[in-house]
């Protein structure tokens, strides 16, 4: 299967330094997108899951960013430069 997504046509040759996505790429697109609202409607999302140490060693890190801390047993996020705990 893996090799079936090397024929793709991903571009439009015509189209020159735009991205154009194939038929066969926008209905694998469709399907991946339902499949995964799907899975997310059964199972909910998952928070990564790491350490105080892994946190912390964490780089170009966002505001916004969530974890669940292992360590410390709490969600956090990132705001304003630090990680906040969310509860």
């Amino acid at each position: 299967m893996a090799r079936d997504l090397d024929n793709f046509p991903t571009y439009d040759p015509v189209v020159k330094q735009d991205l154009y996505l194939s038929d066969v790429w926008a209905d694998f697109m469709a399907t991946f997108v339902e499949s995964l609202k799907e899975y997310l409607t059964k199972f909910g999302i998952f928070v990564p899951r790491i350490t105080t140490v892994q946190r912390d060693s964490l780089r170009n890190v966002i505001n916004g960013q969530l974890i669940y801390n292992t360590t410390t047993d709490k969600f956090q996020g990132y705001q304003a430069g630090s990680w906040q705990n969310l509860i």
